[in-house]
């Protein structure tokens, strides 16, 4: 959602909240998203409302959003998404041995955890560090209580030896 994969490196990442460096708009003139490129707002650091001017749609000229999912929200235009989680399922299809490392993802929002799950469930396992809900509760996996640096480090000085 927040890009910070796409900076690391990462390809083939599946943002299934959407994304904060897309736009889409708010009137729901079409289903077009874009890109949010050189789009930078200044924030009002005592009310955290971004101030004018705001980004616009292309087409009608009426204010655009993050194309993010919000709790009830009828208006995200989800295509994007789709296409992501499209190519992660076949994915998932051709490469059935795998071990996911998921981490800090919480039971408040489980979209993470369920696709964890599911890209785990062949013959995969699935390795979840969460300090407060490490439990794996469906398919083989292993449950590590503590924050996600201390387990990554830890895991690097097993690999180490």
């Amino acid at each position: 959602m927040d890009g910070q994969f796409q900076r690391a490196g990462f390809t083939g990442v599946t943002e299934v909240h959407g994304s904060a460096h897309h736009l889409q708009c708010l009137a729901c003139c079409g289903d077009d998203i874009w890109p949010a490129d050189g789009i930078d707002l200044d924030v009002d650091p005592e009310t955290m409302r971004a101030r004018p001017p705001l980004p616009s749609c292309p087409h009608c000229g009426a204010p655009a959003r993050p194309n993010i999912l919000m709790f009830g929200d009828m208006g995200w235009i989800p295509h994007r998404t789709q296409r992501q989680l499209e190519t992660l399922r076949a994915w998932r299809r051709a490469n059935t041995d795998v071990t996911v490392v998921e981490l800090g993802a919480g039971l408040a929002v489980p979209t993470v955890r369920r696709q964890a799950e599911l890209a785990s469930a062949a013959n995969g396992a699935l390795v979840r560090i969460n300090p407060r809900e490490p439990e794996v509760r469906h398919g083989r996996g292993v449950s590590v209580p503590c924050g996600a640096l201390e387990a990554l480090r830890a895991i690097a000085s097993r690999l180490a030896d």
